[in-house]
Parts: C-alpha cells; sequence; structure tokens
C-alpha cells in the first residue's frame, strides 16, 4: 500500500529518513522555491522519481491539504519489533522512557505525541492493533516529520505488552484524572514507561491495573481533565526536567 505526504517540512523529513521510502516526488510548479529545490535535491540522492507537474494537479492529490507544491507518494511504514525496541534500549546507558497509548483515535493527537516524544527523549511508543490510529501520512504531516525518526511499534494486546516491560525491570505508570498522586511529586529517574489513555474515555480499566502507579495532573477551572496530547507534553516534558537535572548535578 502507499500514502500522499505533502508540505515541504514534512517531505524533507522524511527523506531523511532510511525508514521511509518514497516511490515517485510530484512537484507542483516549474519555478520551485530555494526550499523546494532543496528538497528535490535530497530526493535525487535517493534516486526517487521527481515528476514535475501542474498546481492543479498536486491539489486534487492533497485533496485540499496546503502542500506547497510538493507532494510524496511513499509506501507504507513499517512498525519495530518490541522486543527489537527493547535491546536497541539495552546497549544503551540511558535510563529507558517508553509511551504507550492506549487507544488514541485522533492522528492529530498521535502525530503531536510523537513530536513530543522525540523532542523529550523517549525511546520508542508502543500503540494497539486495534481501535487506535496508526502511523498514516496525517500522522506523519502532524508530526512534521517526527514520525520518521521515531521508533513505533504495534502490539495485541497492551496488557501483555506491560507485563512484558516489567520482567525487563521497566516501570509503567499511568496518567489518570482522579489519582492522587500527582506529577510533579514523582521521581521520573528510573527505567520507565507511560501510559496515555484514549481520548474521553482514558486508560482502560484492565490496563489501569497493570500499572505500578497512577498519577494526574494538577489543574485549575471547570474541564476535568487536559487534551491527550497537552497531557503528555506535560508528563514527559517533566520526565525530560528531571533527568537533566539529574544529569547537571552528576
Amino acid at each position: 500500500m502507499t500514502q500522499i505526504l505533502y508540505g515541504i517540512h514534512p517531505v524533507q523529513e522524511a527523506l531523511q529518513s532510511s525508514s521511509i521510502h518514497f516511490e515517485k516526488i510530484f512537484i507542483g510548479t516549474q519555478n520551485p522555491s530555494f526550499p523546494l529545490r532543496s528538497v528535490i535535491g535530497l530526493a535525487q540522492k535517493r534516486q526517487i522519481p521527481i515528476i514535475f507537474t501542474d498546481r492543479e494537479t498536486v491539489d486534487r492529490m492533497a485533496k485540499g491539504g496546503v502542500h506547497q507544491n510538493i507532494i510524496g507518494i511513499m509506501r507504507e511504514v513499517s512498525y519495530v519489533d518490541l522486543e527489537a525496541l527493547l535491546s536497541h534500549v539495552k546497549k544503551g546507558e540511558e535510563k529507558a522512557l517508553f509511551l504507550i497509548l492506549d487507544g488514541i483515535q485522533d492522528p492529530q493527537n498521535f502525530g503531536s505525541l510523537i513530536r513530543t516524544a522525540l523532542g523529550c527523549g523517549a525511546h520508542g511508543i508502543i500503540i494497539p492493533k486495534d481501535r487506535a490510529v496508526g502511523i498514516t501520512s496525517v500522522v506523519i504531516k502532524t508530526s512534521a516529520g517526527a514520525a520518521a525518526h521515531m521508533p513505533i511499534t504495534r502490539v495485541v494486546n497492551i496488557p501483555t505488552t506491560v507485563d512484558r516491560l516489567k520482567k525487563e525491570g521497566i516501570w509503567v505508570y499511568g496518567a489518570s484524572a482522579e489519582a492522587k498522586d500527582r506529577l510533579c511529586d514523582l521521581d521520573f529517574n528510573i527505567d520507565l514507561a507511560i501510559i496515555i489513555g484514549g481520548e474521553g474515555k482514558g486508560i482502560r480499566p484492565l490496563v489501569k491495573k497493570k500499572c505500578d502507579r497512577l498519577f494526574s495532573i494538577p489543574m485549575k477551572g471547570p474541564v476535568s481533565s487536559f487534551n491527550a496530547s497537552v497531557s503528555g507534553g506535560m508528563i514527559l516534558y517533566e520526565v525530560l526536567r528531571q533527568r537533566m537535572k539529574m544529569v547537571s548535578k552528576a
């Protein structure tokens, strides 16, 4: 299967990743701008066919999306095997950090979480195969290309995966609005996997029971919880802040 990816920055980021393969790239102008010429140069280095066409053609392909005169036809992105992901982390010296998304269905949220996870030093993202969004062109575009650099594992069963992580000495913490423990009071300088639940429903009860600890994000006002991608951003940044603080003390 193939997917389309459009926009100068998303295509440029994807071209710099060995995990994303383009079949061809369409350029909707005969006079490309300097940023567009740079992307064309990257594509040519990878020997990807470049097809110059008119703007109307790429307008139809993008179906109303802001394409900036470039559309890439790419093969479906492959997922990373869980065991390979764990093996890679074992070889490093950093404390493990995984993000588990229990039923995120909005591609915009997923894309934002991927970009945040990459920026905060996560080693991988784990998602379920069913009832959750996978890696789509919308997700890649929303992540601004970060999905091309973040290892993502798709598993059949999240509870079983949590058990597997625990066997490797990885603590599993879940974000829950009802939890008494607060985000700012926890120590994240441990091998860790953080679970964020789906939009509206949160973490499923069975998955929640598997967590070593549940925590909430302090908040004021009439709303009961933050958006999934916003919550993920605050949580992951707190992990990064604590770990950077620990490094500076060493």
